[in-house]
């Protein structure tokens, strides 16, 4: 029988519950406004008050961070 062994980097630093980024919804939701963003800015006729709304929206969540969502964060069980 195989042991799983987790890779240590694809794990949450600061999350409280020590999950994986893949599964992490604060880091989906970062990854969301991100990808929006970059699929925004490839676009000729790009809305810059939108773009804008979308850049302060990824400081806010990095000045932030991940753990302050772990409260309501479904996994959080502590």
């Amino acid at each position: 029988m195989v042991v799983k062994q987790l890779n240590k980097k694809k794990i949450v630093g600061i999350c409280p519950v020590g999950m994986k980024k893949a599964l992490c919804p604060s880091i989906k939701k970062t990854r969301q406004i991100h990808t929006q963003l970059m699929v925004l800015q490839r676009q000729k006729n790009a809305d810059s008050a939108q773009i804008e709304n979308l850049r302060q929206a990824l400081k806010k969540r990095k000045s932030q961070g991940i753990a302050a969502e772990c409260d309501t964060c479904i996994y959080n069980t502590r």
